[in-house]
């Protein structure tokens, strides 16, 4: 029974993207004891292995900085302990629990029902509050769905954020669907839906990598099949893609050509918008790190970024409004702990994908969450660190085979 509620558990990591920050770390703590209690009272002798160690090193990288650091900044550690808990416990359950590719299946419908669901449901709350004109209006070159249930359900994601979850789900049934044949009609209506609420929520990273997995996927699918079965699946393709983007392309448009009119123009008073914004962003971070210390400014980096704002920008409200942190993980980590540590992130990643390379799923979702830290701070809050760790620690020690997924 005791393993049979801890096998539960691990499946409803997968709800992540229906609950609350605080309701999400409720689940991983008691998958985290529950796991912990079962090894405690199996008659193996259970322990972690040494390999596991290396999976933790970001959380560790991050202690160990701040406890030399003298800052000890509880957020910053906490925000780390996903580092920490989930290869051990999928480590451990694997070993103690047949944690395998049964539950991994389970886990990974688990997640797309989650995620349909919680889009659902924003529809709903959306449809209760607004007219339906409103549905794919947008202003300011911003979907008007997109802000209005960031801003107003009852607890945040950041569409971003959401939108990652989508891409995920996406690819989980686009995979399943064109490599391995499996599950069929659900993974052919779940992409569908995946695909509007993608467009729906319109990051612009998100879309790209969506097409790019799509296009991956197609062409590994069209190598295995006769001609006529290519042109079905390239026709049919582009027939569903032009069917879905047609109520999005005006705001598909004007999302994507932002990029190249507002580019150059400075922000200024109450205007700014995501491109000019970012590009603010991008000059600061640049300048902070040709200064930067070689240990960097650790907890202070967001303060010097502030600062850096107030200095060149002083007559923009954008800062003032809400805070703007690097938007690129990988320059955060330089501006934080500094080149040795950006190296020592930079191996730690390798060794993941040393590990999850036996699994194209694995290196496909893999390669998107680290594109998306381009252009976010995706390792640097909840739902985008439980996620990586999540997902990672879910494929490694289930083993996944292709054949398997």
């Amino acid at each position: 029974m005791l393993n049979k509620i801890t096998k539960g558990l691990f499946i409803l990591l997968a709800t992540i993207p229906l609950l609350k920050e605080n309701f999400n770390s409720m689940i991983i703590i008691l998958c985290a004891l529950f796991t912990l209690i079962s090894c405690f009272t199996s008659p193996q002798n259970i322990r972690p292995k040494k390999s596991t160690l290396f999976l933790m090193t970001p959380f560790f990288l991050f202690l160990i900085y701040e406890l030399l650091s003298g800052s000890m900044n509880d957020k910053t550690i906490s925000r780390c302990l996903p580092f920490l808990i989930f290869p051990l416990i999928y480590d451990l359950g694997a070993s103690n629990l047949g944690i395998n590719n049964n539950i991994q299946r389970k886990t990974l419908f688990a997640f797309q029902l989650s995620t349909l669901l919680q889009s659902i449901i924003y529809v709903v709350f959306f449809l209760m509050k607004n007219p339906l004109n409103k549905f794919f209006a947008s202003s300011n070159n911003i979907p008007f769905f997109r802000e209005y249930v960031a801003g107003n359900y009852w607890f945040n994601i950041h569409p971003t954020y959401f939108s990652s979850f989508l891409l995920v789900s996406f690819t989980i049934s686009i995979i399943t669907l064109l490599v391995y044949n499996k599950r069929k009609l659900f993974n052919a209506i779940n992409a569908i839906l995946m695909v509007f609420f993608i467009l729906l929520f319109a990051s612009r990273m998100i879309f790209i990598l969506m097409v790019a997995t799509l296009l991956v996927v197609l062409g590994l699918r069209i190598l295995k099949v006769s001609r006529k079965q290519k042109l079905v699946i390239i026709s049919s393709s582009i027939l569903v893609g032009i069917i879905l983007m047609y109520p999005f392309k005006e705001m598909l448009g004007k999302r994507l050509k932002e990029i190249t009119t507002e580019i150059n123009k400075p922000v200024s008073g109450e205007y700014y918008n995501s491109t000019n914004t970012r590009v603010v962003i991008f000059q600061c971070t640049y300048n902070l790190l040709k200064e930067s210390p070689f240990f960097g400014y650790g907890d202070n980096l967001q303060k010097e970024l502030d600062n850096c704002y107030k200095e060149n920008y002083p007559d923009s409200v954008f800062y003032k409004k809400q805070q703007f942190n690097t938007h690129n993980y990988y320059l955060h980590l330089i501006g934080y702990g500094g080149w040795l540590f950006f190296i020592t992130f930079m191996c730690y990643l390798y060794y993941v994908y040393k590990r999850m390379k036996i699994s194209l799923l694995g290196v496909v979702l893999l390669f998107q969450l680290l594109a998306i830290n381009i252009t976010e701070n995706f390792l640097s809050r909840h739902y985008g660190i439980v996620l990586f760790c999540f997902l990672t620690s879910l494929i490694i020690f289930t083993e996944a085979k292709k054949q398997d997924i």
